[in-house]
Protein backbone atom coordinates (compact mmCIF):
# COMPACT_ATOMS: atom_id res chain seq x y z
CA UNK A 1 0.00 0.00 0.00
CA UNK A 2 1.34 3.44 -0.94
CA UNK A 3 1.82 6.29 1.39
CA UNK A 4 -0.92 8.13 -0.38
CA UNK A 5 -3.47 5.31 0.20
CA UNK A 6 -2.53 5.06 3.85
CA UNK A 7 -3.22 8.76 4.39
CA UNK A 8 -6.60 8.48 2.68
CA UNK A 9 -7.63 5.64 5.01
CA UNK A 10 -6.63 7.66 8.06
CA UNK A 11 -8.70 10.60 6.87
CA UNK A 12 -11.70 8.26 6.22
CA UNK A 13 -11.46 6.75 9.72
CA UNK A 14 -11.38 10.20 11.27
CA UNK A 15 -14.56 11.19 9.43
CA UNK A 16 -16.34 7.99 10.53
CA UNK A 17 -15.33 8.51 14.15
CA UNK A 18 -16.39 12.12 13.97
CA UNK A 19 -19.88 11.31 12.61
CA UNK A 20 -20.39 8.51 15.17
CA UNK A 21 -19.65 10.77 18.05
CA UNK A 22 -22.20 13.28 16.81
CA UNK A 23 -25.05 10.85 16.18
CA UNK A 24 -24.47 8.85 19.36
CA UNK A 25 -23.71 11.34 22.08
CA UNK A 26 -22.44 10.19 25.40
CA UNK A 27 -24.90 9.98 28.33
CA UNK A 28 -23.31 13.00 29.94
CA UNK A 29 -23.97 15.09 26.88
CA UNK A 30 -26.19 18.03 27.93
CA UNK A 31 -28.30 18.05 24.75
CA UNK A 32 -28.94 14.34 25.09
CA UNK A 33 -30.11 14.73 28.72
CA UNK A 34 -32.46 17.58 27.78
CA UNK A 35 -34.02 15.57 24.97
CA UNK A 36 -34.47 12.57 27.29
CA UNK A 37 -36.19 14.68 29.95
CA UNK A 38 -38.42 16.27 27.32
CA UNK A 39 -39.40 12.85 26.03
CA UNK A 40 -40.22 11.66 29.58
CA UNK A 41 -42.33 14.77 30.28
CA UNK A 42 -44.11 14.35 26.96
CA UNK A 43 -44.89 10.67 27.70
CA UNK A 44 -46.20 11.56 31.16
CA UNK A 45 -48.37 14.29 29.68
CA UNK A 46 -49.80 11.94 27.06
CA UNK A 47 -50.47 9.28 29.69
CA UNK A 48 -52.13 11.82 32.01
CA UNK A 49 -54.34 13.08 29.19
CA UNK A 50 -55.30 9.49 28.29
CA UNK A 51 -56.17 8.74 31.95
CA UNK A 52 -58.22 11.92 32.15
CA UNK A 53 -60.14 11.04 28.98
CA UNK A 54 -60.70 7.49 30.27
CA UNK A 55 -62.00 8.76 33.62
CA UNK A 56 -64.32 11.24 31.90
CA UNK A 57 -65.62 8.51 29.60
CA UNK A 58 -66.16 6.17 32.54
CA UNK A 59 -67.92 8.87 34.54
CA UNK A 60 -70.15 9.66 31.56
CA UNK A 61 -71.13 5.99 31.18
CA UNK A 62 -71.88 5.77 34.92
CA UNK A 63 -74.01 8.89 34.72
CA UNK A 64 -75.94 7.46 31.77
CA UNK A 65 -76.53 4.19 33.64
CA UNK A 66 -77.75 6.07 36.69
CA UNK A 67 -80.07 8.13 34.51
CA UNK A 68 -81.49 5.01 32.84
CA UNK A 69 -82.03 3.30 36.23
CA UNK A 70 -83.65 6.45 37.60
CA UNK A 71 -86.01 6.68 34.61
CA UNK A 72 -86.88 2.98 34.89
CA UNK A 73 -87.63 3.36 38.61
CA UNK A 74 -89.83 6.36 37.91
CA UNK A 75 -91.62 4.41 35.15
CA UNK A 76 -92.02 1.42 37.47
CA UNK A 77 -93.42 3.65 40.21
CA UNK A 78 -95.88 5.25 37.80
CA UNK A 79 -96.98 1.85 36.48
CA UNK A 80 -97.37 0.55 40.04
CA UNK A 81 -99.51 3.51 41.02
CA UNK A 82 -101.64 3.20 37.87
CA UNK A 83 -102.06 -0.55 38.28
CA UNK A 84 -102.86 -0.12 41.97
CA UNK A 85 -105.56 2.40 41.11
CA UNK A 86 -106.98 0.12 38.41
CA UNK A 87 -106.78 -2.86 40.78
CA UNK A 88 -108.56 -0.92 43.51
CA UNK A 89 -111.35 0.06 41.13
CA UNK A 90 -111.74 -3.52 39.87
CA UNK A 91 -111.67 -4.91 43.43
CA UNK A 92 -114.26 -2.45 44.70
CA UNK A 93 -116.43 -3.22 41.68
CA UNK A 94 -116.06 -6.98 42.25
CA UNK A 95 -116.99 -6.97 45.93
CA UNK A 96 -119.72 -4.35 45.58
CA UNK A 97 -123.01 -5.91 46.57
CA UNK A 98 -121.38 -9.08 47.91
CA UNK A 99 -123.25 -10.45 50.94
CA UNK A 100 -121.55 -10.49 54.30
CA UNK A 101 -119.79 -13.81 54.75
CA UNK A 102 -121.05 -15.58 57.84
CA UNK A 103 -121.15 -19.17 59.07
CA UNK A 104 -124.93 -19.14 58.61
CA UNK A 105 -124.59 -17.98 55.00
CA UNK A 106 -122.21 -20.85 54.23
CA UNK A 107 -124.39 -23.46 55.96
CA UNK A 108 -127.54 -22.22 54.23
CA UNK A 109 -125.82 -22.46 50.85
CA UNK A 110 -125.06 -26.20 51.06
CA UNK A 111 -125.98 -28.21 47.97
CA UNK A 112 -125.53 -31.69 49.48
CA UNK A 113 -128.48 -33.76 50.62
CA UNK A 114 -126.34 -36.01 52.80
CA UNK A 115 -124.42 -33.96 55.35
CA UNK A 116 -121.73 -35.52 57.54
CA UNK A 117 -119.83 -33.89 60.37
CA UNK A 118 -116.10 -33.35 59.94
CA UNK A 119 -115.41 -35.35 63.13
CA UNK A 120 -117.00 -38.41 61.50
CA UNK A 121 -114.76 -38.23 58.44
CA UNK A 122 -111.53 -40.27 58.39
CA UNK A 123 -108.33 -38.33 59.00
CA UNK A 124 -106.93 -39.95 55.86
CA UNK A 125 -109.69 -38.30 53.81
CA UNK A 126 -108.99 -34.85 55.28
CA UNK A 127 -105.23 -35.25 54.90
CA UNK A 128 -105.63 -36.48 51.32
CA UNK A 129 -107.67 -33.46 50.22
CA UNK A 130 -105.32 -31.00 51.92
CA UNK A 131 -102.25 -32.71 50.43
CA UNK A 132 -103.41 -32.62 46.83
CA UNK A 133 -105.53 -29.46 46.80
CA UNK A 134 -104.03 -27.01 49.29
CA UNK A 135 -100.99 -28.18 51.24
CA UNK A 136 -100.66 -24.88 53.15
CA UNK A 137 -104.37 -24.85 54.05
CA UNK A 138 -103.75 -24.68 57.80
CA UNK A 139 -101.14 -21.92 57.46
CA UNK A 140 -102.76 -19.26 55.26
CA UNK A 141 -105.76 -17.02 55.93
CA UNK A 142 -107.78 -17.94 52.88
CA UNK A 143 -105.31 -17.01 50.13
CA UNK A 144 -102.06 -18.80 49.38
CA UNK A 145 -100.07 -16.03 47.69
CA UNK A 146 -97.18 -18.41 46.92
CA UNK A 147 -99.45 -20.74 44.97
CA UNK A 148 -101.33 -17.82 43.41
CA UNK A 149 -98.10 -16.20 42.16
CA UNK A 150 -96.78 -19.50 40.83
CA UNK A 151 -99.97 -20.19 38.89
CA UNK A 152 -100.00 -16.64 37.52
CA UNK A 153 -96.45 -16.99 36.19
CA UNK A 154 -97.24 -20.44 34.80
CA UNK A 155 -100.31 -19.15 32.97
CA UNK A 156 -98.29 -16.31 31.45
CA UNK A 157 -95.36 -18.37 30.17
CA UNK A 158 -97.24 -21.59 29.35
CA UNK A 159 -100.07 -22.52 27.02
CA UNK A 160 -101.69 -24.57 29.79
CA UNK A 161 -103.56 -23.10 32.73
CA UNK A 162 -102.91 -23.77 36.39
CA UNK A 163 -105.23 -22.86 39.24
CA UNK A 164 -104.07 -21.20 42.43
CA UNK A 165 -107.30 -21.46 44.38
CA UNK A 166 -107.23 -22.52 48.01
CA UNK A 167 -109.85 -24.76 49.61
CA UNK A 168 -111.34 -21.60 51.14
CA UNK A 169 -111.63 -19.98 47.70
CA UNK A 170 -113.20 -23.15 46.28
CA UNK A 171 -115.83 -23.08 49.03
CA UNK A 172 -116.65 -19.55 47.90
CA UNK A 173 -116.85 -20.65 44.25
CA UNK A 174 -118.99 -23.70 45.05
CA UNK A 175 -121.42 -21.98 47.42
CA UNK A 176 -121.29 -18.21 47.02
CA UNK A 177 -120.23 -17.22 43.49
CA UNK A 178 -120.11 -19.31 40.29
CA UNK A 179 -117.88 -21.15 37.82
CA UNK A 180 -117.47 -18.05 35.63
CA UNK A 181 -113.81 -17.67 34.61
CA UNK A 182 -113.61 -13.94 35.15
CA UNK A 183 -111.32 -11.67 37.16
CA UNK A 184 -114.33 -10.30 38.99
CA UNK A 185 -115.35 -13.77 40.21
CA UNK A 186 -111.74 -14.59 41.22
CA UNK A 187 -111.44 -11.37 43.23
CA UNK A 188 -114.74 -12.02 44.97
CA UNK A 189 -113.60 -15.55 45.87
CA UNK A 190 -110.40 -14.12 47.35
CA UNK A 191 -112.39 -11.58 49.34
CA UNK A 192 -114.89 -14.20 50.53
CA UNK A 193 -112.10 -16.61 51.52
CA UNK A 194 -110.40 -13.99 53.66
CA UNK A 195 -113.72 -13.04 55.30
CA UNK A 196 -114.53 -16.71 55.85
CA UNK A 197 -111.35 -17.16 57.89
CA UNK A 198 -112.51 -14.41 60.25
CA UNK A 199 -115.76 -16.14 61.20
CA UNK A 200 -114.99 -19.86 60.74
CA UNK A 201 -112.33 -22.31 61.87
CA UNK A 202 -110.28 -24.28 59.37
CA UNK A 203 -112.15 -27.45 60.34
CA UNK A 204 -115.49 -25.76 59.61
CA UNK A 205 -114.24 -24.55 56.23
CA UNK A 206 -112.94 -28.02 55.38
CA UNK A 207 -116.28 -29.52 56.46
CA UNK A 208 -118.14 -27.18 54.11
CA UNK A 209 -115.79 -28.08 51.26
CA UNK A 210 -115.96 -31.87 51.68
CA UNK A 211 -119.74 -31.85 52.02
CA UNK A 212 -120.25 -29.95 48.76
CA UNK A 213 -117.59 -31.05 46.27
CA UNK A 214 -118.91 -32.60 43.08
CA UNK A 215 -117.98 -36.26 42.52
CA UNK A 216 -119.84 -37.02 39.30
CA UNK A 217 -123.21 -38.63 38.51
CA UNK A 218 -125.07 -35.88 40.42
CA UNK A 219 -123.29 -36.79 43.67
CA UNK A 220 -122.32 -33.83 45.86
CA UNK A 221 -120.29 -34.36 49.03
CA UNK A 222 -118.00 -37.16 50.16
CA UNK A 223 -120.78 -39.14 51.87
CA UNK A 224 -122.73 -39.42 48.61
CA UNK A 225 -119.49 -40.10 46.75
CA UNK A 226 -118.52 -42.92 49.10
CA UNK A 227 -121.90 -44.61 48.60
CA UNK A 228 -121.74 -44.08 44.84
CA UNK A 229 -118.29 -45.53 44.27
CA UNK A 230 -117.77 -47.94 47.18
CA UNK A 231 -121.24 -48.69 48.55
CA UNK A 232 -120.39 -47.61 52.09
CA UNK A 233 -120.30 -44.56 54.39
CA UNK A 234 -117.31 -42.28 54.10
CA UNK A 235 -116.35 -43.02 57.73
CA UNK A 236 -115.69 -46.65 56.74
CA UNK A 237 -113.32 -45.92 53.84
CA UNK A 238 -109.77 -47.27 53.89
CA UNK A 239 -106.71 -45.11 53.15
CA UNK A 240 -106.64 -46.36 49.55
CA UNK A 241 -110.35 -45.60 49.08
CA UNK A 242 -110.00 -42.14 50.64
CA UNK A 243 -107.16 -41.29 48.25
CA UNK A 244 -109.15 -42.56 45.25
CA UNK A 245 -112.29 -40.63 46.23
CA UNK A 246 -110.27 -37.44 46.71
CA UNK A 247 -108.57 -37.99 43.35
CA UNK A 248 -111.93 -38.14 41.56
CA UNK A 249 -112.79 -34.59 42.71
CA UNK A 250 -110.13 -33.17 40.37
CA UNK A 251 -112.11 -34.16 37.26
CA UNK A 252 -115.08 -36.48 37.86
CA UNK A 253 -115.79 -36.93 34.15
CA UNK A 254 -112.23 -38.16 33.60
CA UNK A 255 -111.78 -40.29 36.72
CA UNK A 256 -115.15 -42.09 36.87
CA UNK A 257 -113.39 -45.04 35.23
CA UNK A 258 -111.50 -47.13 37.78
CA UNK A 259 -108.25 -47.40 35.77
CA UNK A 260 -107.96 -43.63 35.43
CA UNK A 261 -108.98 -43.14 39.08
CA UNK A 262 -106.26 -45.57 40.16
CA UNK A 263 -103.61 -43.48 38.40
CA UNK A 264 -104.84 -40.33 40.11
CA UNK A 265 -105.02 -42.17 43.45
CA UNK A 266 -101.31 -42.98 43.20
CA UNK A 267 -100.57 -39.25 42.79
CA UNK A 268 -102.61 -38.43 45.90
CA UNK A 269 -100.89 -41.15 47.94
CA UNK A 270 -97.46 -39.94 46.80
CA UNK A 271 -98.28 -36.40 47.92
CA UNK A 272 -99.56 -37.63 51.31
CA UNK A 273 -96.37 -39.63 51.81
CA UNK A 274 -94.20 -36.71 50.72
CA UNK A 275 -95.85 -34.38 53.24
CA UNK A 276 -95.55 -36.94 56.05
CA UNK A 277 -99.23 -37.78 56.49
CA UNK A 278 -98.63 -41.51 55.95
CA UNK A 279 -95.70 -43.82 56.70
CA UNK A 280 -93.68 -45.88 54.24
CA UNK A 281 -95.59 -49.05 55.06
CA UNK A 282 -98.99 -47.32 54.80
CA UNK A 283 -97.98 -45.87 51.46
CA UNK A 284 -96.89 -49.26 50.08
CA UNK A 285 -99.96 -51.07 51.41
CA UNK A 286 -102.37 -48.49 49.94
CA UNK A 287 -100.69 -48.71 46.55
CA UNK A 288 -101.01 -52.51 46.55
CA UNK A 289 -104.62 -52.55 47.78
CA UNK A 290 -107.23 -53.51 45.20
CA UNK A 291 -109.86 -50.74 45.12
CA UNK A 292 -112.69 -51.70 42.76
CA UNK A 293 -115.71 -49.49 42.26
CA UNK A 294 -119.12 -50.65 43.48
CA UNK A 295 -120.34 -50.83 39.88
CA UNK A 296 -117.59 -53.31 39.05
CA UNK A 297 -118.46 -55.61 41.94
CA UNK A 298 -122.24 -55.72 41.38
Amino acid sequence: MSYYDDEKNKIRRKKINSSTSISNPLPNDKGYQNRKENNIRRDKKIKTEENTRHKKKKALKKKKRQMIIKNLLILFLICTIVLSCIGSVITLSAIKGAPEVTKELINNSYVTNNFIRIKDMPDNLKNAIVSIEDERFYKHNGVDFISLSRSLIHNIVSKTTQGGSTIDMQVSKNLLTSDDKTIKRKIRDIYNAMQMNKVMTKEEILEAYLNNIYLGKSAYGVENGAHLYFGKSVKDLSLAQCAMLVGITNNPARYMENAAAKTRQETVLYKMHQLGYITDSEYSSALDEDVPFKSEIE
